[in-house]
């Protein structure tokens, strides 16, 4: 199931739990036949039994884990794996992304309202990312590039990287970090080059880790969250197949903004309520995995940007940040309602400048799209020059 959007040469890390294995630090040889041999050639065309062990390093060839394969030009997935996709997806420098979960034979997610599932131990969510020359061309041939799990383990989440050989055979464990520069051509017919910070593994911190019940940094999913799960047929599925308990009426449960809607019509076809609300749950996706009550970054800014904070301060109005480095440019507020060049939330959504964009690992190109919504719903608030707030 495809994201609206792709590119960006994904090739990348985060096992999130700092440990290692004696794979995991290797990339794949460039020499295909090498990794034939390594690999023992093509993925069967016959799917295996799915074999995890959630608190083990997981092996080095993904195919041995029997979940995901890539097989005439598409991801393919075993029985018991379900795909899923995002309404209001995760910017990625334009990276089209395949995201799919496998819950082991006899476990439960249960709904966990406003935040993702909470899923059992041995539940794998998996996000493989492929990439296309020219993002004008829906037809264009795909390449696969990196496949990434989330376990849940008996006591935490650990997060693994398979990167892909270019024939797609199989992926590789693989841990470490570097840029990769990218060539493409956007949506528009403009030539664009992607600098992407490829983390090492301890990085996926930065986004995946938040406080716990218990005040403790625990790992923890992104996407699955009812909410942002296109149109609830993965919720519907789970819910029929017994794989989720506690969950409402479905019909009851609004999605966030359907993104590639936001992308046909265009900003500016949108009206002023939609302007809101497509906003809202574009930094929640986008920024909210840090700036939440939860969040690492939240906690010490107290800058909540989840869709649900109804708190004007906390959002970001005529509030002075606790620490904007580089991301300052001589503006003082986060939110100058009514006037977006004065607003430190745009700057940074909007820049290209390292040191300076939000989000600071994921992406080194800015989201047109995304930054003129943000541009168009603190214009449209009502003015405030924030010189009455200390």
């Amino acid at each position: 199931m495809r994201e609206a959007g792709l590119l960006v040469l994904l090739v990348g890390a985060c096992s999130g739990d700092g440990k290692s294995s004696d794979s995991s630090g290797t990339t794949p040889p460039d020499d295909s036949s090498a990794d034939a041999a390594d690999s023992g050639g093509t993925v069967s065309s016959e799917w295996g039994a799915i074999s995890v062990d959630p608190d083990a390093v997981p092996p080095h060839q993904l195919s041995k884990m029997q979940l995901v394969r890539w097989k005439d030009g598409g991801v393919e997935y075993n029985d018991g794996v379900v795909p899923y996709s995002m309404n209001t997806p995760l910017f990625s420098d334009f990276a089209l992304k395949d995201r799919a979960i496998w819950i082991p034979d006899g476990g439960q997610a249960s709904w966990d309202e406003g935040t993702v599932l909470d899923f059992p131990v041995g539940t794998v969510v998996m996000k493989t990312f492929l990439v296309s020359p020219d993002l004008r061309d829906s037809d264009a041939p795909l390449q696969i590039v990196e496949t990434r799990l989330l376990i849940r383990g008996t006591s935490k989440w650990a997060a693994w990287p398979y990167i892909w050989h270019e024939d797609g055979s199989d992926a590789y464990l693989h841990v470490g970090g570097k840029v990769l520069d990218h060539t493409f051509i956007d949506a528009h017919g403009e030539s664009r080059t992607a600098h992407y910070l490829v983390p090492q593994r301890n990085q996926c911190v930065d986004c995946h880790e938040t406080y716990d019940d218990s005040g403790e940094r625990a790992l923890r999913p992104l996407g699955p969250e009812p909410r942002l799960m296109h149109d609830g047929v993965v919720l519907e599925r789970l819910v029929a197949d017994g794989q989720l308990t506690g969950a409402p009426e479905l019909s009851t449960v609004t999605p966030s903004v359907d993104w590639a809607d936001i992308e046909a019509r265009g900003v500016e076809d949108l009206s002023s309520e939609e302007v809101v609300i497509a906003a809202r749950d574009y930094l929640h996706v986008n920024c909210a995995h840090c700036h939440s009550p939860r969040g690492i970054e939240g906690i010490t800014s107290q800058f909540f940007l989840n869709w649900d904070n109804d708190d004007p301060f906390h959002l970001g109005i005529c509030k002075r940040p606790g620490s904007a480095g580089e991301g300052g440019e001589d503006r003082y507020f986060d939110i100058v309602p009514g006037n977006p060049d004065a607003s430190i939330l745009w700057y940074r959504t909007a820049t290209e400048d390292v040191g300076a964009m939000m989000p600071d690992i994921g992406r080194s190109l800015a989201h047109n799209t995304g930054a003129e919504l943000i541009w168009r719903w603190i214009a449209e608030m009502e003015s405030d020059d924030c010189s009455s707030d200390d």
